[in-house]
């Protein structure tokens, strides 16, 4: 349901409540960039990989994040704001293909992706901050939008570091914009629909989730095995608890959280949860689906050490992010750590002599015994608070 504003890509999305089939047609593009950047993870990756990992794919999330947070502002009914995405949707897949060599020999395609699409994003905020009631001055889409653009086009044709230097610049702008918000005061946030940034936000994480089921089924066709088969029955366990962590405590939480934070115009508490944190979030779902791949794919063998890393680092990502964003909803310290402090102590305490030790169908079967019982201990505690309530 959108108003006459949002209808014509001018005015406020607040009304916009569920994302519309567009927006699922637009995410397609995110279900092969996490497909690809989460293959350069299979096997034994080592500090090269997760860093490549890295820095590829916050640049994706954060176009992707950038173009969510437009869409909830103006709508995606209008013609114009489709055709808008529909420009993008090539930038991402360029960005998508030139993953597997992002950092090498394709980086300058990759560069030239993000620059496509925050070329996109001048073009949608500027015409809204040229409308005469609009409280957006013209320089915030021109340094926010426009001047990194330029800068990730002319890093196209750097030569080696120097262009990552740039890349590293441009990214940089951005975020201080966001810090200093001079001349965006709280408008903006005061528009924004929590439930549909809390719905697209559970929707990426979907296609990551998404990704490391693919990972199991597919290695598991490829070593069908009933060794194999217990590891990938194991690796399913792991992604279901994950996923009933998300969707049936963490989307609530965020609701309510954005929703305060909104009312109490805590604008720097949305741009952390909604932006920054649950990046980290999904990158510890990727970094654990590539390691239950390698388990599928090797179940007898010792996991190699840069499964290891990523299996551990997965899960100590997916709940640290949790708890900072709890903490930044405003949930008591105390009760984040009720049921954070077992997962920093249970994740090098019975996960990782699990991973150096045993099997890798084994170290997946208590990964996910560690995750059922985290997920137990979270629901225990949530409605633990409800009752005292």
């Amino acid at each position: 349901m959108t108003d006459t504003g949002a209808a014509d890509g001018t005015g406020s999305g607040a009304e916009e409540h569920r994302a519309g089939w567009f927006e699922l047609f637009f995410d397609l593009v995110f279900v092969v960039t996490v497909s690809v950047l989460a293959h350069g993870l299979h096997g034994n990756p080592g500090p090269g990989d997760f860093g490549r990992f890295l820095v590829l794919f916050f640049p994706a999330w954060w176009a992707w994040v950038n173009l969510t947070l437009t869409v909830n502002l103006f709508g995606s009914a209008s013609a114009r704001v489709q055709g808008m995405l529909l420009a993008a949707m090539p930038a991402l897949g360029l960005m998508a293909a030139a993953s597997p060599a992002g950092t090498e020999e394709r980086a300058w395609a990759y560069a030239l992706g993000a620059a496509w699409v925050r070329w996109v994003l001048f073009l949608i905020w500027f015409r809204h901050a040229r409308r005469p009631d609009s409280p957006l001055p013209l320089w915030r889409p021109l340094l926010y939008c426009l001047v990194p653009a330029a800068l990730w086009a002319v890093s196209a044709a750097l030569p080696g570091a120097w262009r990552f230097v740039v890349w590293g610049v441009a990214i940089a702008l951005e975020m201080a914009l966001l810090a200093i918000r001079a001349g965006l005061g709280t408008a903006p946030y005061e528009r924004m629909s929590v439930e549909h940034v809390v719905e697209r936000i559970g929707l990426f994480v979907v296609i990551v989730l998404g990704e490391s089921v693919f990972t199991v089924v597919a290695t598991f066709e490829e070593h069908f095995t009933a060794a194999s088969g217990v590891a990938a029955l194991f690796s399913f366990v792991v992604a279901a608890e994950l996923a009933m962590i998300f969707f049936v405590w963490g989307t609530g939480n965020a609701e309510r959280g954005l929703s305060r934070a909104q009312s109490g115009r805590a604008t720097q508490v949305i741009r952390d949860t909604v932006m920054y944190l649950p990046f980290v979030l999904v990158c510890g779902i990727t970094v654990i689906a590539a390691a239950l791949g390698t388990a599928v794919a090797e179940p007898h063998h010792v996991l190699p050490p840069g499964a290891r890393w990523a299996l551990c680092g997965g899960v100590l990502a997916f709940y640290s992010a949790n708890a900072a964003i709890s903490t930044r909803y405003g949930d008591g310290l105390r009760n984040v750590l009720r049921w954070y402090v077992p997962c920093l102590v249970l994740t090098p305490g019975m996960l990782l002599p699990a991973v150096l030790l045993l099997p890798a169908w084994g170290a997946v079967a208590c990964a996910a015994a560690l995750v059922f019982l985290l997920a137990k201990l979270s629901r225990w505690h949530t409605r633990s608070r409800a009752e005292a309530g």
